[in-house]
């Protein structure tokens, strides 16, 4: 059993090299290798005591890199990350803060969503860029009432800028 439980660190290991993991999907990587629950717990444990393994700085680190990056609305963060093992209450803790330290609102991270895509919506006709601009940040899980109300913004400008 000794030597199973180090082969799965070593496998743990170098997966944690490549990216980081939840501790659920390191879980779940080692029951694919058909490793017994008590050795995957007993990885589980090491790496967490090493602290190789913390699902806290994950969220933390996954949300951040989300909202530079690729932004989303708080819905689909929250749904993200639980599908990756995050417990709700903490990613919905997580979310709070980074937004709160960040100084956003949902309002405000639909417009940093929207800044990745607008210069392609506003080269083309007003009508269909408003459209495709408003349902790329419905897909992204905003309400209507935010996107319409951004949208609006950002075709008034263009209109007066070109009238």
């Amino acid at each position: 059993m000794e030597q199973l439980t180090a082969k799965a660190v070593q496998y743990s290991l170098y997966l944690l090299g490549r990216k980081n993991y939840t501790s659920r999907q390191l879980q779940d990587k080692l029951k694919k290798k058909d490793y017994s629950p008590a050795i995957i717990q007993a990885v589980l444990d090491k790496l967490n005591s090493w602290r190789y393994l913390d699902d806290d700085s994950f969220a933390e680190s996954y949300i951040r890199e989300r909202l530079r990056f690729k932004p989303r609305s708080r819905h689909i963060l929250l749904r993200e990350l639980k599908l990756k093992g995050i417990p709700q209450e903490l990613a919905k803790e997580k979310i709070a803060k980074i937004m709160q330290e960040e100084n956003l609102d949902d309002r405000g991270l639909a417009e940093r969503t929207l800044q990745k895509k607008l210069g392609s919506y506003l080269k083309i006709s007003a009508e269909k860029g408003a459209q495709r601009a408003r349902n790329y940040l419905l897909r992204q899980g905003f309400s209507y009432e935010i996107a319409d109300k951004l949208v609006r913004k950002y075709w008034k400008m263009k209109t007066a800028q070109n009238p």
